[in-house]
């Protein structure tokens, strides 16, 4: 059973990464592009070019889950982050369930600030800079 909470760490990879990727492609990509440890428990989250598709990877108790949600109708939006130069961004567990949910939208002008997990609105943003 798939059992996601706040206790994992979630990331979201905005790279164009091709979903006939499986398992082996995604732990291979996971390891050379991003630079990071597939294996140890963190979930990655990935979206397809046209938004249609959200797929999700992590190791749990000494093997591979892969999940994916596909939307006939709508497309998820894709959250805006202020440091736009980074391939993978942390997120928090209510930022992931946003966006698994379609509740985050860009008319709303979001943003997710990478550093503490939380997203800040447009005006908080404009405040900072």
């Amino acid at each position: 059973m798939i059992n996601l909470s706040g206790k994992f760490r979630y990331f979201l990879c905005t790279d164009n990464v091709t979903l006939r990727f499986r398992h082996r492609g995604l732990r291979e990509y996971i390891k050379s592009k991003l630079h990071r440890d597939p294996c140890n428990g963190d979930v990655y989250i990935f979206l397809s070019r046209d938004l249609s598709r959200l797929r999700i990877y992590y190791f749990h108790h000494n093997g591979e889950i892969l999940t994916e949600k596909v939307l006939h109708a709508h497309r998820f939006t894709h959250p805006i982050f202020v440091d736009k130069g980074k391939h993978v961004y942390h997120i928090s567990w209510s930022s992931f369930v946003y966006l698994l949910e379609g509740i985050i939208r860009k008319e709303r002008d979001e943003y997710f600030d990478e550093e503490n997990g939380e997203e800040i609105t447009g005006e908080e943003l404009s405040n900072i800079v």
